[in-house]
């Protein structure tokens, strides 16, 4: 696979990033929740998964048998899904893809793109940004999300 659709793998990124941070902070229970010193090498299963974790910087990186990368770092406790240009690179990256589509533009899967997409996303108001609190302030950004339909569990975007 080496094109997909921009929008839907940062949905997936995004719910999965989600659920495997929120997994770690019950499993492991990491005082420090800046620079996670005090979390251990370790693993954990998420959707039937097996997921090696290891801390990373000012997060912690996750990454499946299969060589599935997920790099959730600063202000992960704080917004689980949160994403930047270089999250979604290694996630990409790590599938194999080396383009997405959004709207009528290909994106080649560099980081430097990445940017530039998340960037155009956050100008059609798929994406907000958010600055992380801390010692660590960080600008990440999340996907909008719609909060008026709750037969979704709040899960569509909110388009307009």
């Amino acid at each position: 696979m080496t094109r997909s659709d921009a929008l839907q793998l940062l949905e997936q990124f995004a719910s999965l990033q989600g659920r495997l941070v929120r997994n770690f902070l019950e499993l492991y229970a990491p005082k420090d929740r800046e620079g996670y010193r005090d979390a251990p090498k370790g693993t954990l299963s998420t959707d039937g998964r097996t997921w090696k974790c290891q801390r990373h910087g000012a997060g912690v990186v996750f990454v499946d048998l299969g060589g599935v990368r997920v790099n959730a770092h600063v202000g992960m406790a704080e917004y689980p899904e949160g994403m930047d240009g270089g999250r979604l690179f290694e996630y990409l990256d790590s599938l194999g893809l080396s383009v997405v589509i959004f709207g009528d533009r290909e994106y080649d899967v560099t980081k430097f793109e990445m940017d530039q997409m998340i960037d155009d996303m956050v100008q059609g108001g798929l994406l907000r940004a958010i600055t992380t609190k801390g010692r660590f302030p960080y600008r990440i950004f999340e996907l909008v999300r719609s909060s008026s339909d709750p037969s979704d569990g709040g899960k569509s975007l909110d388009l307009g």
